[in-house]
């Protein structure tokens, strides 16, 4: 029996114990599964189809999201890459550091002392045997020893961890000179030829969506109930019905009267549309190609929308309803241009649309978008020749020319609010840059709307360094060394070769 380990009681150093009921748990006693057969071997360390298929599970119902059956294999395959290495290195730990581990683990004591009573319904719940688990613990044990050999040899130097504090907390004390291409456009010359040549250069950029103008008209409460009356009979019923409570007194009529007068009104105006309703969609159908018969007898009037194309993009970054989306780009409308159902937008309101005009999706043609094609020519051009003066501008900075610029006020900038504002490569243009020998930095920004010159006259580390340094010091750190696991994992994986058996994954059902 396993008594021995109550003379036990001071917690483990190590958190083997938390690392045991972890590789339980993720399947590692299934290593004691017997069989000879085997999906793949890693030196001795074979990986068995039960190996994987249990692993899976277990780490889906940890995670309650599917796990692919080929992602547990390779992780397994990369335990058994490190499990082979530690047994290369003898790496080994004695079976009372194995018992002191279970017995100091809090899921297995009662004030204090080790209860075998829970331990031993822990190996049945987990349909384990003593053996296994103790097999299972010496395994993970060797395996995270192996681990953290992987991962030793990362001290980080404050000079090191200032040096990313720099780079990525620090803010810089900038100041800029925008050219905007505006005024350059008096510069560019245009004619035919550029501007064909500009189309046929960036002709996927003119293919047309499909697109419509169209026109409604609107069924509104609110708009229909603003024309009813409201009697002194109604407000004062309408009054009479606002709920009284002890601890605030009741609202004079008079300052309630303008609210309930509009809720009257909806209220009546919700009663006339109910009633027109019927009537608007009867006109609509009898007369699908026109909403004037809807004007003529009911007074409604006819909204067009036809000052430009609207595409179902553009419609859904407007916020136009979904309903109304769905019937003005559907095949009635657009297609057979009909006029459609009331449609419900909410808070007592319907449309009726019709397709005024439809465009079909297509590539443009030249003569078709001209005026497109030279404002997009011009603007692309004068961005050009803004971004050879600002070019102009930083090599004359460089050889020491500061005479003939404005710069804008000094202001802080923090590496958050300029990866927010720019882009990658401008970002990283401005990360880079360092004052030198009390001079400050120069960088050209081309990737902004206009080009943008910048003086980086300090950076400027955070003040609570003595806090920051050490939290840098341990990102470095996790951060070398993982780099320095995986660098060693593929140095295990071209060491050991992957030995193919006659158990397949069977992952074609996923």
């Amino acid at each position: 029996m396993f008594h021995i380990v109550e003379k036990y009681k001071t917690p483990a150093q190590i958190i083997l114990g938390a690392i045991c009921l972890s590789f339980v748990f993720a399947g590692g006693y299934s290593l004691a599964v017997p069989g000879s057969d085997y999906v793949s071997k890693v030196g001795d360390i074979k990986i068995k189809i039960n190996d994987v298929n249990d692993f899976q599970r277990r780490l889906q119902n940890a995670s309650g999201n599917p796990v692919s059956k080929q992602l547990a294999y390779e992780t397994l395959r990369d335990q058994a890459y490190i499990q082979q290495a530690a047994n290369d290195m003898n790496i080994n730990v004695s079976i009372s550091q194995i018992k002191q581990v279970i017995a100091s683990d809090p899921s297995f004591q009662e004030n204090g002392k080790f209860v075998e009573a829970k331990y031993r319904a822990f190996l049945q719940q987990s349909g384990m045997t003593e053996e296994a688990l103790i097999d299972g613990m010496r395994k993970q044990y060797a395996m995270q020893t192996m681990l953290n050999l992987m991962k030793a040899g990362n001290l980080v130097s404050d000079v090191q961890a200032r040096q990313m504090i720099n780079l990525l907390q620090s803010a810089r004390q900038v100041q800029t000179i925008t050219f905007p291409a505006a005024n350059f456009v008096s510069q560019v010359a245009v004619d035919d030829s550029k501007l064909k040549a500009y189309y046929e250069a960036n002709k996927k950029r003119y293919y047309l969506p499909q697109a419509v103008k169209y026109e409604f008209v609107q069924l509104s409460a609110a708009e229909l109930g603003a024309k009813e009356t409201v009697s002194e009979a109604e407000l004062q019923e309408a009054y009479n019905q606002i709920p009284t409570s002890a601890s605030a007194p009741k609202p004079s009529l008079e300052s309630v009267k303008a609210r309930l007068t509009q809720e009257i009104q909806i209220r009546k105006g919700a009663a006339v549309v109910a009633k027109m309703k019927e009537t608007v969609s009867d006109l609509a159908f009898n007369n699908p190609k026109t909403l004037q018969p809807i004007n003529d007898k009911l007074g409604l009037q006819i909204h067009k929308v036809d000052q430009g194309w609207v595409t179902r993009d553009m419609a859904n970054a407007n916020r136009m309803p979904k309903a109304l989306q769905d019937v003005l780009f559907g095949n009635d409308v657009l297609v057979k241009r009909y006029n459609s159902e009331p449609v419900d937008l909410g808070n007592g309101t319907y449309w009726v649309v019709r397709a005024l005009d439809v465009r079909k999706e297509h590539q443009a043609s030249f003569a078709e978008i001209k005026a497109q094609i030279q404002q997009d020519y011009i603007a692309e051009e004068a961005k050009k020749l803004a971004t050879a003066s600002a070019k102009q501008a930083l090599e004359n900075l460089n050889k020491g020319d500061i005479s003939s610029l404005s710069w804008s006020p000094s202001t802080d900038l923090t590496p958050q609010q300029a990866v927010a504002m720019m882009s990658r490569d401008d970002f990283q243009l401005w990360i880079k840059a360092k004052p030198a020998n009390n001079k400050p930095a120069y960088i050209l920004l081309t990737d902004q709307q206009n080009p943008v010159l910048v003086k980086i006259n300090a950076i400027k580390p955070p003040q609570d360094m003595g806090n920051v340094l050490p939290q840098a010091k341990q990102i470095i750190s996790e951060n070398l060394a993982q780099n320095l696991a995986i660098a060693n994992l593929q140095w295990l994986k071209n060491r050991y070769k992957v030995k193919q058996g006659v158990q397949k994954l069977d992952t074609a059902d996923e």
